[in-house]
């Protein structure tokens, strides 16, 4: 009797045998010889080579085999290992195929396919090299360095966050941001930097992006004052060291995107905000730039100390999203464009360029459905019969739509070049449903601060995060840490506590959207797509 390993001595016996209906061991079998084939003759690879890999992709055979993925994962990746080759007469058209592919078939071929179109290496156009010496806090008075600002209105000072802001001339505002506890001047000072880089590059007259200005005194970008005005008990918590940096913004800069009363014509005014910052930052990311935290995104952060990602959300695992309307309130994208410049970093390859995709769009439309909650700002949670609150009235569906739109057609502008061809194929109804329910009703408020959890926190640390949850002094005295789980109502959450998201349309949607941009830009660079306009 002979096996399958006598039956695929050669790749032609190989194609035959995998095109009959084989089970998942040979067919895994099959592949990883193709597989190998591809690598070490690419030449000899021929159309019917491709339509066999296409084949156990498009076929429903394993559809309902436990380990379905990897088998689909490894038949994409061996037909990527052609695409690699651009001068290969079947890249651009395997590409395409593999492109149409995102559109059909379950979730398990679905990420396979993305994930290997996400792995095409890009070019990124020569990403920044930025100053990398330690940096020594300039000391200097408050009154000498206002002395160098001679627009400034020292009357007018406030407090936002950890920043202290300032009025100046010509609607701009002076923005002094200090250090946090515990974190590197480094750290702080690298905003600076970019501010100054991105000063001298040329955006284009697409959009307007009003980048904030550093202040320099004496070469210096950062400064350690040894006194301060506006001394308030919410700036002494904040302030470390007295440690700062200081920028002009324009006022807009502290409009952010979801806060509806600035927006006077809210169809116009919010599809050129969002429009434009999702242009940018598909820009910035093109040459090798990327916005680390548009918003924070955490799977637990409860779980913060103990977990190897420190809790952070990777959204391609599709697990539930902690606390997304907290975390959308204050985005890094505002009326005047992009903010928070620390949070920027050069990369030197597009290894991870498809999870940054991904991780902008989410952070994107997130933001987009806090706007139309923002409507009835502190309306969260279940109602008084403890049956989820429903907000869904607040959601404007044609609007969140175009702005999904907006985002997704700009942004791809910005990474590409090209214009989006039919985003209509992506924006699903299906998707915009699934939106609206999972932000619009309160289903999963619950966060569960576990006994392990609590075991590795102090009794101080454990009242302090009592308290930051919101539970009054009473009921943090009669409780007694580490003897038992507590069940805390810190959302809304998109899904249950340690479940997976409650959306996975846009996990799914995600995947697709971000391997077209990769995939897009590859076809773009090595000129295997004619038809981008």
């Amino acid at each position: 009797m002979t096996t399958l390993s006598d039956r695929i001595r050669t790749r032609e016996q190989t194609e035959r045998v995998l095109l009959k209906e084989v089970g998942f061991s040979a067919a895994l079998l099959g592949i990883q010889y193709l597989e190998s084939h591809i690598l070490e003759h690419p030449s000899q690879i021929t159309r019917k080579t491709v339509a066999v890999l296409l084949h156990l992709i498009r076929s429903p055979r394993h559809e309902k085999k436990k380990q379905a993925y990897f088998l689909y994962k490894q038949a994409a990746y061996a037909l990527i290992a052609i695409s690699k080759n651009p001068a290969h007469p079947l890249a651009g058209s395997l590409i395409s195929e593999m492109q149409d592919l995102l559109f059909t078939g379950n979730r398990k071929k679905h990420r396979a396919v993305s994930e290997a179109l996400g792995s095409l290496p890009v070019r990124l156009k020569d990403p920044p090299t930025l100053p990398c010496k330690p940096k020594t806090p300039f000391k200097i008075s408050f009154e000498r360095f206002t002395g160098h600002c001679p627009d400034i209105q020292k009357n007018t000072g406030k407090w936002l966050g950890r920043t202290l802001i300032f009025k100046g001339k010509n609607r701009t505002r002076y923005c002094f941001k200090f250090l946090r506890p515990g974190q590197p001047a480094d750290e702080l000072s690298s905003e600076s930097d970019w501010l100054a880089y991105l000063n001298t590059q040329n955006f284009g007259s697409e959009f307007t992006f009003n980048i904030p200005k550093p202040v320099t005194i004496c070469n210096h970008l950062i400064f350690q004052f040894t006194e301060l005005p506006c001394r308030s008990s919410e700036g002494k918590k904040i302030c470390n060291r007295s440690i700062a940096i200081c920028y002009v913004a324009d006022e807009t800069y502290f409009h952010y995107a979801n806060e509806p009363d600035h927006f006077k014509f809210p169809d116009k005014d919010l599809l050129e905000v969002y429009g434009k910052n999702a242009w940018l930052l598909g820009k910035l990311a093109s040459k090798g730039i990327i916005h680390t935290a548009l918003i924070p995104l955490f799977h637990n952060r409860v779980q913060q100390s103990r977990r190897e990602d420190n809790g952070v959300y990777n959204w391609r695992r599709g697990g539930r999203l902690d606390q997304w309307l907290a975390s959308s309130q204050h985005p890094n994208f505002a009326i005047s464009g992009l903010r928070d410049f620390e949070h920027l970093m050069a990369v030197n390859t597009s290894n991870r360029l498809h999870h940054y995709i991904g991780e902008h769009i989410l952070a994107f439309i997130l933001v987009a459905g806090s706007l139309f909650r923002n409507k009835a700002p502190g309306r969260t949670g279940p109602d008084q019969d403890g049956t989820p609150g429903n907000f869904t009235a607040l959601f404007d569906r044609q609007l969140f739509l175009k702005l999904i739109k907006r985002i997704v057609c700009q942004y791809y502008y910005g990474l590409t070049g090209f214009h989006f061809q039919n985003p209509d194929r992506l924006l699903t109804k299906e998707l915009l449903d699934a939106l609206i329910h999972a932000m619009g009703v309160d289903q999963h408020m619950d966060e569960i601060l576990r006994v392990n959890d609590q075991e590795t926190m102090n009794d101080g640390m454990f009242a302090d995060f009592l308290r930051s949850r919101g539970i009054d002094r009473k009921t943090i005295d009669r409780s007694i840490r580490a003897k038992e789980d507590i069940i805390l109502q810190t959302g809304p959450h998109l899904g249950a506590f340690s479940g997976p998201i409650s959306v996975p349309e846009l996990i799914r949607f995600l995947f697709c959207l971000s391997s077209l941009c990769v995939s897009d830009c590859y076809l773009r660079e090595n000129g295997l797509k004619a038809d981008l306009t």
